[in-house]
């Protein structure tokens, strides 16, 4: 039997400010985000027209290596520490962090490490440093909630629990997984798997206003209101099934099928499974949401009209 990996729950102002910078930069990814075009629109005109123009063409694509620079920098207490570190560390030490753990290194380290360091360094200024202190108070709140079940309960489980169903499998490679609280991009995890370490940003919607069973009544409901979603559902309760075998049962094209997989995930319906790739081996349903339903009903309708 495969020997399950670690975990290792960690909270950094650091991830946050990567995510709010890639959420706001990753136009494509922004619709399956909370934060919509109303927060991208308010947050460029906080930003030095030049700068808000260079990011609109941005195609920042070293997300996952600056996350894993993130989990084995000892330099992380706040972001103007990391910038400082990863300002001051030469282009062969980011090689020699990297190679144990990254097949393909590019060449141009200096540059890209340059490149990237100036535009955190910018977006920290103009607007992760205004970030209102409580979003990053619940998020270190949220670390140290699953720091607790870590105690009680196996690492893939957890990772489920935090995820709101992504499920990392052991594997006879896999040793650990960081696990990071994030809220800009929720409700989507930034996860990437590296040899022997996954890296996992997982989601914490309500870190800026508190819960609020609304939206999570309104996200099971949509997915509940469409027939296609429903045949999913229907073919997971059965038995789990991989992409191929729920296109064959819903008869669409397999990127429209990707989208209804990603969509019922995303709202905690099933469960994605991952072994030492981002790409899922198949997936299964998640029974709990059945019981989850009618409570958010329940709370939804004692409310008092307040929506929470």
């Amino acid at each position: 039997m495969t020997k399950t990996y670690s975990i290792k729950i960690e909270y950094s102002p650091v991830y946050e400010c990567i995510a709010s910078f890639y959420a706001y930069i990753n136009r494509k990814e922004g619709k399956n985000l909370y934060l919509d075009n109303d927060w991208r629109d308010e947050t460029a005109r906080r930003l030095p027209p030049s700068f808000a123009a260079g990011l609109a063409d941005e195609r920042w694509e070293v997300l996952h290596r600056i996350v894993l620079l993130a989990a084995q920098s000892p330099a992380k207490t706040s972001v103007e520490q990391f910038l400082d570190w990863l300002g001051a560390i030469p282009a062969g030490e980011i090689y020699e962090r990297l190679a144990p753990w990254v097949s393909a290194i590019p060449l141009n380290l200096g540059e890209i490490r340059d490149r990237s360091l100036s535009l955190l360094s910018r977006w920290h200024e103009h607007y992760f440093a205004a970030l209102e202190p409580q979003i990053l108070d619940r998020l270190a709140a949220s670390a140290r909630r699953f720091a607790r079940m870590a105690e009680q309960m196996e690492p893939p489980e957890l990772v489920e629990e935090a995820t709101n169903g992504i499920r990392i499998e052991p594997t006879d490679h896999l040793q650990q997984v960081v696990l990071a609280p994030q809220y800009h991009c929720a409700p989507t995890t930034i996860l990437d798997f590296y040899r022997g370490i996954a890296t996992c940003l997982y989601p914490v919607a309500d870190a800026a206003a508190g819960p609020d069973p609304l939206r999570e009544l309104l996200s099971l409901a949509q997915c509940l209101a469409d027939e296609k979603r429903l045949q999913i559902l229907r073919c997971l309760a059965e038995k789990p099934c991989t992409l191929g075998e729920l296109q064959q049962q819903v008869s669409l094209a397999k990127s429209t099928v990707h989208h209804h997989i990603s969509t019922l995930r995303r709202a905690g319906m099933i469960r994605a499974h991952f072994a030492d790739s981002t790409t899922a081996i198949g997936y299964s349903l998640r029974e709990r949401f059945l019981d989850r339903l009618p409570e958010l009903i329940m709370t939804f309708l004692s409310s008092g009209g307040n929506g929470r």
